[in-house]
Formats: C-alpha cells, structure tokens, sequence
C-alpha cells in the first residue's frame, strides 16, 4: 500500500472516531428548560426576562455556566447529565419583595428537564419600608387657606391680597395699586375681576380693595390673629409662613421664623420676592399677623423680609367698611386670563432661525407713539437676536470645518413658561417718541457758527401715555392685562446727557383677536395724558394681524389636537 494511501486511511479512522465521541457525548447530554414567571399582587402572571442564573454542578461546582431569560421568561441549555443548582445571579425586587431562587435539578441523558421558577419555589424577603411623606404644618394650613389669598393686578405692576370680610374686602399693600385707574383681582388661573380701591394709605403702605365673592364661591376670609392679655399674635423664634404670587408664579408657600417683633413691624427671615408684596404672613396658628411689604438685601445673603404688622391696618379697614356703604358693589364679570397652555418652543426656533427675519410688520406710528407688537417670536427674536446673528456669521466662516457647536437657543427651554416668558399673548407696547426743541435747536445754531462747535440740541417727549384700547370691528376689547411700564430716556442735552422719565404702555391681549376673518377692522387707540378725550388712532395693518396669526400656527394646532383628544375616565 503506498504512502498516500496509508495517510488517507488514518485520516479517515481519526474523522470516524471524533465522530464517535461526539455522538457519545450527545448520548450522555439532557436539555435544561427553564420558564419564569412571578404572580403579581392583582393574581396576573408576569414573565420575568432578562434575569441571569448561574448554573452550577454538584460534582464540579468550579465549572459554572450562566444562562439568561428572553423577553418571554424562557431560556434551554444543554448539559450533561448529572446533579445541578440553579441560583439567582442577582435578586428581583417587585412589589415591595426581593424574589431569589436556589434551586436542585437533574439531568438525564437523552432527556429535557423543565424548571419552573415562580412565587413558589422562591426565597422572598420584604423589602424596607420607605420613608413615609412628611408634611409640615404650614402645608397642611396652605391647602385649606390658600383659597383666601388672591393676586392684585394693578397697572404699575402686581402683588398679592388676602381677603378679610365675607362682603368681599381685600388687604394689600398700596405700592401695589398706586396710582392706578383699573386694579384687578384674579382668584386662580381662569377667574379674574375688577376690584374697586375703597380706601389707601401710602405712608403706612395699606390698601382696602373690594371684590364681588359672587365669582368666588369657596373663597372664605382668613382670620385675622388678635392679642389678649395673655397670648400676643406673634413672638419671636414663632415659626410663620406666606402664601404669595411672586414673580410669575400663582400661590406659593414660603416659611421662615419671627426675628424680632417690633412696634409696627415683623422682621422675619422668610423668603420675600417680587409678587410677594401684600399678601398674608400665618402665625403658626394660621392666623394673618402681618402683610408682607419690604425687603432689606444689604445685611447679606437673602436679606430679611419686613412685614407690617396687622395691628396697622385695622383703622383703614374700618374705614373701608364705612365707605362701602356709600359705594357701589363692585361687578361678578369674569375678566380674561392668560391661557394655560404654554407657547410651544420648537414654533420660536422654527420661525427665527431664518436667514432674515423680517422686522417690520411688528412695527407701526401711532400718532406720537412708537407701537411693538410683541408675540413670543418676535420677543425671542428682540432678546436673542445678536446670539442668532453671531450664530449665522459663524457657520458661515466655518462652513468646511466644524459645525453645530454653537447652541443658538440655549435661553429657550421648556421651562421658560414658568420665569414668565413663552405667554401665549399678544403684547402692544406704546412707547412716547421725542422730538428737538426750537429753543436748543436756534442755540445750537448760533455756537455752531460762533464757536465752530457742534453741540447736541435738547430733546422732550411728544406725550405721556395715558391708556390705549384695541378695538375689534368697532367693539373695544377687554385687555387679559393692562400695564404701565417707567420708560427712561437717555438724550444728549448740550454738554451732558440728560434722562426723562415717562410711561409706555403695555397690554396683552388674546392672539384670536388678530385673526384676519374675525376682525376685518382692527383699530389701535391711544390716549395721552394731556388730551385723554383724543386718541391717536390708527388701523392695524393686515400684513401684522397675518404676521400675528401665523406666528401662533402651531399653538393652534396643538390646541386642536389637544381638544380632540379623548381625556381619561
């Protein structure tokens, strides 16, 4: 037999014999099934995937295996026969218990043995005891006494009041109202109404409003605390809280500890902010001892908050309730409010992020006015409009090189809507233009030719803002807001530079307002202080009331959908 053939035919008894042991060693092999599954407290069966076993045998216990569930609580493996524990790699925490097994098993030759891991056959533990919720008792006195407190709008800006008498009087403090012609009161979030000022005192920084309650069926007048001769109404080291609606927030609990106690005073460490003045400062009673009113931030940190002692009010209230005989009962009509739902973000990004973004019809004359219409585009647009240009120049010079690494709306996020900004409102704001006068500009002239020196000629403003009213196919609408904002003015005035100080106006109104088909004249009239009964008028253009209503498309549409949508059971 030659060479060749010799090695053919050992070759072919070496493939015959692993062969053999192969199928040996399959002859020796069972097949291991595992199913888990766990019963849940409402008797429904829950397979478990993606839990981990280690298999191991009892014979060689540092040969072991891992073996994993698929997403129907089921995995097979094949071992050889023998005696087998199975254990959990890791517990399964479900229901307040920690499920493990440890589990003997064995496998025959030929054979499929089935494991059945559940409730049963498991080692269950409880879990610890979470921490149960506490709550202070300043929250439990918020809840029931929140619905005395309101939010006081007056033209100048917004705070709080608390009412104090089942006829409807509100407390607050005067810088709240000041000089204003039309103060509101606004219960929640969908009930606003006009309040009438029965009584003011600016030195003390007290106002008495009234309100119609009949717009406010469970709002209930807090008690106001009262010393005797044992118990004053507060002392110091007293725990002692405030509901308030600072900055654009709508009743907010803040707590803090008593100070000290002074003659018409409280000084306390509570957290006072913007929105906060007015409103009721507890004892730990949940009696009101106080209206907080000021704010000292220059002994560091927070500052302490100044609160007027309730003590200082009780005279205008009586007086109040003396000028409420005389005095007309205040209306129930419910004012508009601001929508709920806030502007959606991606609508901004989508209509700025353009490679121009047309200016003008957002802007018009009105008389002796400059008028902005502000909608949250176009306001997103005024604060972040040199980020957004830098932006452009930048991809430009690297439009081969890196991108993407600039954020242009890092100052637009979904929770804006809670600092005030992304309001689904149309704003107009009025503000007074100026004008040279005759006298600087002849003076002017005559040191420009004497002197060859050209120096800046004084300016005044044209007119005072007085109120403006939007008025919709010859019906006035109801503002959601009416405000007046201080406006400075910063003008050369020959050699130095002077500032006059006046007011724009700034109301917000319903966007559907602005929609073409609903209002097919839309006129804007300001009034100013100097002539009241002649407004400067003009018609609104179309192209704004369309640049107006597309910019609130998506806003729209989300309302739509929204609306569509079956709510739950």
């Amino acid at each position: 037999m030659s060479s060749s053939n010799v090695s053919r035919l050992f070759l072919a008894l070496a493939l015959f014999c692993l062969a053999t042991a192969e199928l040996s060693a399959q002859a020796l092999e069972g097949k291991l099934t595992i199913k888990a599954a766990i019963v849940d407290s409402s008797l429904n069966v829950k397979p478990l995937p993606k839990q981990t076993f280690i298999i191991e045998r009892k014979d060689s216990p540092d040969k072991r295996s891992k073996i994993s569930t698929s997403f129907d609580g089921r995995a097979t493996l094949s071992l050889p026969a023998g005696d087998y524990t199975l254990s959990s790699d890791a517990p399964l925490e479900f229901e307040s218990k920690r499920y493990a097994w440890q589990v003997e098993f064995k496998i025959e030759a030929g054979k499929e043995t089935v494991l059945e891991l559940s409730n049963d056959n498991a080692i269950v533990t409880e879990l610890p005891a979470l921490p149960k919720r506490r709550v202070t008792e300043e929250a439990a006195l918020f809840a029931r006494l929140r619905d005395g407190v309101v939010t006081v709008e007056g033209e100048l800006g917004h705070g709080t009041g608390f009412i104090i008498d089942e006829r409807g009087l509100v407390l607050t403090n005067q810088h709240v109202i000041s000089t204003s012609r039309e103060v509101r009161v606004q219960f929640d979030r969908r009930r606003k109404v006009r309040a009438n000022v029965l009584e003011q005192d600016a030195d003390k920084d007290i106002a008495v409003l009234w309100i119609n309650l009949e717009a406010c069926s469970e709002c209930r007048p807090l008690k106001l605390a009262q010393a005797t001769a044992t118990e004053p109404v507060v002392v110091e080291g007293e725990r002692v809280f405030a509901i308030g609606s600072p900055l654009n927030q709508e009743k907010i609990l803040t707590s803090g500890i008593v100070s000290k106690v002074e003659k018409r005073a409280i000084i306390s460490d509570i957290n006072v902010n913007p929105g906060n003045s007015g409103g009721p400062l507890f004892n730990s009673l949940g009696e009101v001892i106080g209206i907080t009113t000021f704010r000292d931030p220059a002994l560091g940190g927070p500052g302490v908050a100044g609160i007027v002692r309730i003590e200082e009010a009780l005279a205008l209230i009586d007086k109040a309730r003396v000028s409420m005989e005389k005095a007309s009962k205040p209306s129930a009509e419910l004012l508009p409010t601001e929508p709920e739902r806030a502007f959606p973000v991606e609508a901004i990004k989508k209509r700025v992020d353009v490679k121009k973004f047309e200016t003008k019809p957002y802007k018009m004359e009105v008389g002796r006015y400059d008028v902005r219409v502000l909608t949250p585009v176009f306001k997103f647009y005024l604060s972040e409009k040199d980020r957004l240009e830098s932006a452009r120049e930048r991809e430009k010079r690297n439009k081969e090189g890196a991108q993407g690494t600039v954020d242009k709306f890092q100052n637009l996020r979904n929770w804006t809507e809670y600092v005030g900004q992304l309001k689904p409102v149309v704003e107009l704001l009025a503000i007074p233009e100026y004008k040279v006068t005759g006298k600087s500009m002849f003076l002017s002239g005559i040191v420009a030719a004497t002197t060859g020196i050209s120096i800046p000629p004084d300016v005044k403003l044209k007119a005072d803002f007085y109120e403006m009213q939007l008025v919709c196919n010859g019906e006035p609408v109801t503002p959601i807001r009416r405000q007046k904002v201080e406006y400075a003015l910063f003008a050369p005035s020959y050699f130095k530079m002077k500032t006059r100080y006046s007011y724009a106006g700034l109301y917000a109104y319903p966007h559907d307002v602005f929609n073409p088909n609903k209002c097919q004249r839309l006129e804007l009239r300001i009034h100013s202080e100097e002539n009241p009964q002649q407004p400067d008028v003009k018609l609104i253009p179309l192209q704004t009331m369309q640049r107006v209503w597309s910019d609130f498309e998506e806003y729209r549409q989300e309302a739509e959908a929204s609306a569509q949508t079956p709510s739950a059971p």
